[in-house]
């Protein structure tokens, strides 16, 4: 009998890194069409999944929009209706959530256990859509993330490499700290779990990813300058000014400890550094055809 996963979202960059990662697999992919199914109407979804019977959902559903003001309705209204109507036909939940959950106690790193005290719509947001999954779903993987790059979508990654090729001055905190994640290293976490659930692990709860090379915002920004220098992609270097301030809307530490992760789905944690260049060149040809497509 084939496993059958349902994918919410394969718009978002996020969503588009896990259809990829999926497809490599051989579990029947469901990939809802709009017409087929209103992801703000718990009756629409409860009639998909009685009529497709998925062995396990994978949601990113709003994650991305949530990062940006006002765009978290859709992740909070997603996951109210997965987690009632997941809880009503028994089908177990990831749901990817965010380190943006956290608020400012000033912890290095944290763990899956540590209480979630969120300082913006962002983080309350995310914590929402936890919170509903946790109290409706026993079978649920809540998967948070660090800083999540990649050669789409708006990120940290694109911001820098936008701000730097047209030669304008970049402003970075030295003050934050996160562990750069490349899409498609989430998504190959994200799967490895999906695959250990297809051979019946029974690992639920908070679990926690994040590459395993710690850095500053400016850090991140300084190594991506030098890659560009080397790559004589720069002309003149920019500038590149230092804000050395805690804000108010951030956690000051991004850093995930793993541990969950790690014991009981056997998950190394991967760095970023060896991804950056393959991003950039990406990030360089998508530029190239939109020009192009103009």
């Amino acid at each position: 009998m084939s496993f059958k996963l349902l994918l919410t979202d394969v718009i978002s960059p996020l969503g588009k890194a896990l259809e990829h990662e999926l497809e490599r697999e051989p579990f029947k992919l469901l990939l809802p069409a709009a017409a087929e199914l209103d992801w703000s109407d718990a009756q629409s979804l409860q009639t998909y999944l009685h009529k497709h019977q998925p062995d396990l959902i994978v949601n990113c559903r709003g994650w991305e929009e949530a990062f940006h003001s006002g765009g978290q309705a859709a992740l909070i209204a997603t996951a109210r209706n997965l987690a009632q109507v997941c809880a009503n036909q028994q089908i177990p939940l990831i749901h990817l959530s965010s380190y943006s959950v956290f608020g400012g106690d000033g912890k290095g790193t944290h763990s899956e256990k540590d209480p979630v005290a969120p300082l913006s719509d962002t983080g309350h947001a995310f914590a929402e859509a936890e919170q509903v999954i946790a109290e409706s779903l026993p079978k649920h993987i809540i998967l948070r993330l660090s800083w999540v790059i990649g050669a789409y979508g708006d990120n940290l990654l694109t911001r820098l490499l936008s701000s730097f090729l047209a030669g304008a001055s970049v402003t970075v905190n030295r003050r934050l700290r996160g562990s750069p994640t490349a899409l498609s290293d989430a998504a190959r976490v994200a799967v490895a779990m999906s695959k250990q659930i297809f051979c019946g692990a029974e690992n639920w709860g908070v679990m926690h990813y994040c590459s395993g090379d710690a850095c500053t915002e400016d850090e991140f920004a300084e190594q991506l300058l030098q890659l560009l220098i080397q790559q004589q992609l720069l002309t003149a270097e920019p500038s590149l000014s230092l804000v050395d301030s805690e804000p108010t809307d951030e956690p000051l530490s991004a850093i995930l400890g793993c541990r969950r992760a790690r014991d009981y789905f056997g998950i190394q944690a991967r760095s970023w550094r060896p991804s950056l260049l393959p991003l950039v060149k990406q990030w360089l040809h998508n530029r190239e055809q939109i020009k192009a497509a103009q």
